[in-house]
């Protein structure tokens, strides 16, 4: 056993503990930028239908 109780086995190098962080935040910020790509299209795709909504109802189409 290793000082508190540790096990020297058990122990993390720091530079395991930097690189498992730095995959962790490029992991969340790859998350986040996948999130907002969808919030994007989400809000375009409501925004279309919305458009064609208004295009093709009766209430609001030019009489010809």
């Amino acid at each position: 056993m290793g000082v508190g109780g540790v096990s020297e086995k058990t122990s993390v190098r720091l530079e395991d503990l930097v690189t498992a962080i730095d995959e962790h935040i490029r992991l969340t910020d790859q998350r986040i930028d996948d999130e907002l790509a969808r919030a994007g299209r989400l809000r375009r795709a409501r925004r279309q239908l919305e458009l064609r909504m208004w295009q093709t109802s009766p209430l609001f189409c030019k009489p010809r």
